[in-house]
């Protein structure tokens, strides 16, 4: 990967930095708020830590998941507060509040790849109205990637439909929180005889799950499918990780849900990553080795974790079709920047972008809540390009 390039993607979303791009408090009170009648959780397949403030104070009532969330990834925060009194200044109030969580994570402001938002509750008409809704901090993280994770998901796993026999209803499809997976195939019925490479990391069960559901409707029309699976190693440590060799890749060409459920029990049966970086090209290299008269490749990614060896994405001479899960708070840029690289496209739960290839410098174009610009032929988020003054 370019270092300018890299530069660009390491920039927070939504962010404005000082001259010495170093995020401070006052970058964070700066930031527009998100105004909302009453602030809700929303749904993904994040953790979620709350931390319970008083209402006019800082001093913090509770806690949730402290101990998990000192050494977790961490994907935004969310600064909670209330439109009341409406004439009180309340800047120096939600800086005490950013102060104190520090005390809970020292990095949660100067770690760039961590999102905020200000959200001002609007539905309180008087302070006992104000005081009934929540204030504080929430904070969304990757649930960590250990052995306890690791033996929760396997035996989830386990309890996936046993045999093509099962019947797959609309009631079944909607135990899933975010069906991004689901929701992109049922969009685009032209992939046929499909080649898909699936990240079966920990913490992505919600979405392979969402695969074989897919499979098993896919399967009443008998199509033949290619599965490439990738563990990023078979859960050895992260130093012994080669870019191009990492390993954890098992493959199958197969129209039978019996063999695609061994061969994904066989992928996750190793174990997490260990880090919150995956060997997707390398696993996309080896369908494209495998299949080299795929159509396309069909890859299922994790939004939140990166490409450790992106920097081999060039070899890739196949179309990328990227199906990018968890997107509801930002997307990774590297994916997009993946399909656009080799012709692909990019498919989140409510919307396909493609002829990324056709974009233009300069060129603007948003998806989801994001504004993207191609800036010396990459993509990159437009909040993030710093203007000198």
């Amino acid at each position: 990967m370019k270092p300018l390039f890299l530069s660009f993607l390491l920039l927070a979303h939504g962010s404005v930095f000082t001259q010495n791009n170093v995020r401070t408090i006052n970058d964070i009170l700066n930031l527009p708020e998100k105004k909302t009648a009453t602030y809700r959780i929303p749904n993904s397949y994040l953790e979620v830590a709350v931390v319970n403030m008083a209402f006019g104070e800082s001093s913090v009532l509770s806690i949730m998941n402290k101990s998990e969330i000192k050494n977790a990834k961490i994907i935004q925060v969310d600064l909670v507060f209330t439109n009341f009194p409406k004439e009180i200044d309340m800047v120096e109030l939600n800086r005490k509040r950013v102060q104190k969580s520090l005390e809970i994570r020292p990095d949660l402001v100067k770690n760039k790849d961590i999102n905020w938002r200000l959200v001002r509750q609007m539905s309180c008409k008087n302070e006992a109205e104000a005081k009934l809704l929540f204030h504080g901090v929430v904070i969304y993280y990757v649930a960590p990637q250990n052995n306890a994770l690791s033996q929760k998901e396997q035996t989830e796993y386990q309890n996936l439909p046993a045999d093509e026999n099962a019947k797959i209803t609309e009631k079944d499809l909607k135990i899933f929180t975010d069906s991004t997976v689901i929701a992109t195939f049922r969009r685009n019925k032209q992939w046929k005889n499909p080649t898909i490479i699936a990240d079966v990391t920990c913490s992505m069960y919600p979405y392979i799950a969402q695969t074989a559901y897919w499979f098993l409707l896919k399967m009443n029309r008998r199509e033949n499918c290619n599965i490439v699976f990738f563990n990023d190693g078979d859960g050895i440590p992260n130093e012994f990780k080669v870019i191009g060799k990492t390993g954890g890749i098992y493959n199958k060409s197969t129209n039978l849900y019996d063999e695609y459920r061994a061969l994904l029990l066989d992928a996750v049966s190793k174990g997490c990553s260990g880090d919150a970086e995956e060997n997707g090209i390398e696993a996309l290299l080896k369908a494209q080795e495998l299949f080299p008269n795929s159509k396309e490749l069909i890859l299922i990614a994790d939004n939140f974790a990166d490409l450790r060896d992106f920097e081999l994405a060039s070899k890739i001479k196949i179309p990328v079709r990227v199906v990018l899960c968890g997107t509801s708070f930002r997307l990774n840029v590297q994916y997009l920047n993946l399909a656009r690289m080799t012709g692909g496209s990019v498919h989140t739960i409510e919307k396909d972008l493609d002829n990324l290839i056709k974009l233009s410098e300069g060129q603007v174009f948003k998806l989801g809540n994001e504004e993207f610009i191609i800036h010396k032929g990459e993509i990159v988020l437009k909040s993030s390009i710093i203007r000198k003054a």
